[in-house]
């Protein structure tokens, strides 16, 4: 689901990118104002979306690097990164695109649950760890294809991985 999600936002930013490199302001090499606005919008979408890659991917890098003006050059090297990105989601080359939005999202929460314990609120934070905890057990479970119910809980679906599938043994 969430790689369908990912494809559709590339597919839309790479048309939003083809509509700013087909633009007045750089076929005639004036200055459109709207053209500006465009550019500036595509721009920082772009790079809101790539940002979601983890920091050893070089797309969001090389399209900060790279796509910087309003030029045909810098236009047509965002674009490139764009396709990139598609292209190697769509070849399966990158790991899950969920799993990667998902870690970087769990990894904001740890960090979120590690400045509540800092403060001394260790309640806050044990629960915070514990959710994304259950959630990274029931991603696991999913990618394993493993059923789950609503109502398991750490414990319940920790049992499922180790015991019934082995997916890992229970000493990790």
């Amino acid at each position: 689901m969430e790689v369908e999600k990912a494809l559709e936002r590339l597919k839309f930013l790479i048309g939003m990118g083809d509509t700013v490199s087909s633009s007045r302001s750089l076929r005639e090499r004036g200055i459109d104002v709207d053209d500006v606005e465009l550019f500036s919008q595509w721009r920082t979408s772009s790079l809101s979306f790539l940002k979601a890659f983890p920091p050893d991917y070089v797309y969001y890098r090389e399209f900060e690097a790279r796509c910087k003006d309003l030029s045909l050059e810098d236009v047509e090297h965002g674009l490139g990164v764009l396709q990139a990105a598609r292209d190697d989601i769509e070849g399966g080359y990158l790991q899950n695109v969920e799993t990667l939005i998902s870690a970087k999202v769990f990894s904001d929460f740890l960090e979120m649950a590690e400045h509540l314990l800092d403060n001394g609120y260790k309640d806050p934070a044990a629960s915070l760890i514990g959710a994304v905890l259950e959630d990274s057990l029931r991603r696991i479970c999913n990618n394993e294809s493993i059923t789950v119910k609503s109502d398991d809980n750490i414990s319940s679906l920790n049992k499922k991985l180790a015991d019934k599938r082995s997916v890992y043994n229970r000493l990790k």
